[in-house]
């Protein structure tokens, strides 16, 4: 099972046919060609960071004393994309005004829109967790209030 994160268009409300479906998860491609994986997934900033980082450790390889770490630098570089890419791409969905409005499990992307539209045609009930990004959703949420007593400094 993998974990999806729905992303909503700006300027519609409520479950759409727009909706992007991100899967969260590892991705061997990100490992071995990360700047690829960037730019096909529209993350130019990163692509271009991790191009030049790549440029930079490939130049300095032929310093005495650096051939290690420049034989794992780049691999490092590529686990860190093929963890945090789907992250970065959530990201910027945000910054373009989407709204992450449910997260789920599914074996694959057509599981996931299954269980997504099924579950809001539902009323949002379900195996779906659906995201208020509201400030005011917070501030009246009970979660963040302890619930019984206060416990008393002097007891054990």
């Amino acid at each position: 099972m993998k974990r999806f994160r729905v992303f909503e268009p700006p300027d519609i409300v409520g479950a759409s046919e727009k909706a992007l479906f991100v899967r969260d998860g590892f991705s061997l491609v990100a490992l071995l060609v990360p700047a690829l994986w960037l730019l096909w997934h529209r993350l130019f900033l990163a692509a271009i960071a991790v191009f030049a980082l790549d440029v930079l450790i490939g130049w300095q390889a032929g310093t005495k004393g650096f051939g290690l770490a420049a034989a794992a630098l780049p691999l490092l570089i590529g686990l860190l994309v093929a963890l945090e890419g789907p992250s970065l791409k959530a990201w910027k969905l945000r910054r373009q005004g989407w709204r992450e409005t449910a997260a789920l499990m599914a074996s694959d992307r057509a599981e996931a829109e299954i269980r997504y539209y099924a579950g809001m045609a539902a009323g949002g009930w379900g195996e779906i967790r659906t995201h208020d990004t509201s400030p005011a959703a917070h501030l009246n949420s009970d979660e963040s209030r302890p619930s019984g007593p206060a416990p008393s400094p002097l007891s054990d």
